[in-house]
């Protein structure tokens, strides 16, 4: 009994430091759940029962209240109004939950690493197990400022950097510092092709970026809630994961870059391997790809893009992609959609080959002095 007490009782403060938290940055999402509770409802209860359950001074309880913006917040003078088995009913509906989700949420894994990256593991349902969070903050990071959030995807599975070390390839370059941005680079347990897997629940790759880290990340740094401060950059198979989840969820992203991206399942050339098994072990059926396929993407949503260029193919010379590249962009110029298109002369398949600096230019372009 004690050590559920305790346990409750670590959960309600959990919940008391993530409404102090919310309130730093501004949480729409914590205003509204807040909010939704009826003032009438807020004044019935004797906020000394909840200073109880959290073992802190109603003094304390009444600031976070009043600071979540719930204003005019009457404590009721002694307990004539109300018994104690009301009070504590009416308080626990607003407590339990509250407590219950923070304390899922406020206590990750994490720590930071020798290259100064935090470092988070994440539990999320739509991967086999535990995954990897990189988060690189700018040098003089302010927790009560505002920041946007470049999402860098990576090529392999989790831990794995054959082709380089793109979050440490961004902090070679100083972009957190010169353009003020918080870097992050998710992982997945296999390698990822940003879809959802539709016979393998457990590679759900697409879900597990929008619903697992995403909301992760702007919960606990502070980083707009709005589209124009998401972008996304990749290459190979995580170049074709950027530029297909901006068409797929363009109200959820301001811009994506691709470079030398994974455009061979898509526009050939198929001969030397077999593209069927391919689409099986990264896709599922072959009805799933077409939901994921660029070309597909590009004729049915492309135009959802709007009037500005909010995506950039960055195409490189060779056999097995570039070609494919180039058909990509012709079909975008027929169907009139503004994009970006560079094609340049080989260079390596690697985050570290020189390609980052034109890439991340196109993505803060429109937020240069």
């Amino acid at each position: 009994m004690q050590a559920c007490w305790t346990h409750f009782t670590r959960s309600i403060d959990r919940f008391c430091n993530s409404l102090l938290w919310h309130r730093r940055k501004a949480s729409s999402e914590a205003l509204f759940y807040l909010k939704s509770v009826p003032i009438r409802v807020i004044r019935g209860f004797n906020l000394r029962i909840l200073a109880l359950l959290a073992r802190v001074p109603s003094s304390s309880v009444r600031r976070i209240l009043r600071d979540m913006a719930l204003d005019r917040i009457d404590h009721p003078a002694g307990l004539k109004y109300c018994g104690w088995s009301m009070k504590v009913i009416v308080a626990l509906p607003l407590i339990l939950p509250w407590s219950f989700l923070f304390c899922a949420q406020a206590d990750p894994s994490s720590y930071v690493d020798s290259d100064g990256f935090q470092v988070h593991r994440l539990p999320s349902p739509y991967q086999a197990s535990d995954t990897t969070l990189r988060v690189l903050l700018p040098d003089h990071f302010d927790s009560d400022g505002r920041y946007r959030a470049l999402y860098v995807l990576p090529v392999h599975e989790d831990g794995v950097r054959r082709h380089g070390d793109g979050l440490l390839e961004v902090k070679k370059y100083g972009y957190h510092n010169e353009h003020q941005l918080i870097c992050v680079a998710p992982e997945f347990t296999s390698k990822p092709w940003f879809a959802d897997h539709d016979l393998k629940p457990d590679k759900q790759d697409e879900s597990h970026l929008l619903k697992t880290v995403i909301p992760f990340v702007e919960d606990h740094y502070p980083v707009l809630p709005e589209p124009e401060s998401r972008l996304l950059i990749g290459f190979s198979k995580s170049g074709w994961g950027a530029l297909s989840l901006l068409l797929r969820h363009p109200h959820l992203f301001d811009k994506a870059v691709g470079w030398d991206i994974g455009i061979r399942v898509d526009m050939g050339p198929f001969e030397g391997w077999d593209r069927d098994l391919a689409i099986e072990r990264d896709f599922g059926s072959l009805e799933n790809f077409e939901k994921y396929r660029l070309s597909n993407l590009i004729r049915n949503r492309g135009r959802l893009l709007g009037d500005k260029p909010r995506l950039f193919y960055f195409n490189r010379a060779g056999q097995s992609r570039g070609p494919g590249g180039a058909e990509i962009h012709r079909l975008m110029v027929d169907l009139n959609i503004p994009h970006r298109y560079l094609y340049e002369p080989f260079r390596p398949h690697r985050w570290d080959s020189g390609w980052l600096p034109e890439a991340v230019w196109f993505l803060v372009a429109e937020a240069l002095p």
